[in-house]
């Protein structure tokens, strides 16, 4: 975050099964989820835990100088 002068967010470390499917990939950052901001490790972690495991959430993610919405759809 630092290099990248943002203020939010947290760096993919690995990215597996709903998240890989929707495009996530390592070295992604992930700027918010649900219209969520996210600004650590640990509340990300909060707020994936409280997610509807059953219905899709967004989630806005910087790769290099884009950011994009992505949809990530839980397994049927």
């Amino acid at each position: 975050k630092r290099e990248l002068k943002l203020k939010n967010g947290v760096r993919v470390e690995t990215a597996e099964g709903a998240a890989a499917r929707a495009g996530v990939r390592e070295g992604d950052l992930i700027l918010s989820i649900d219209n969520v901001e996210i600004t650590s490790v640990k509340q990300f972690e909060s707020v994936v835990t409280k997610l509807d495991k059953s219905r899709a959430v967004t989630a806005l993610v910087k790769r290099g100088e884009n950011a994009n919405f992505v949809v990530i759809k839980p397994s049927r």
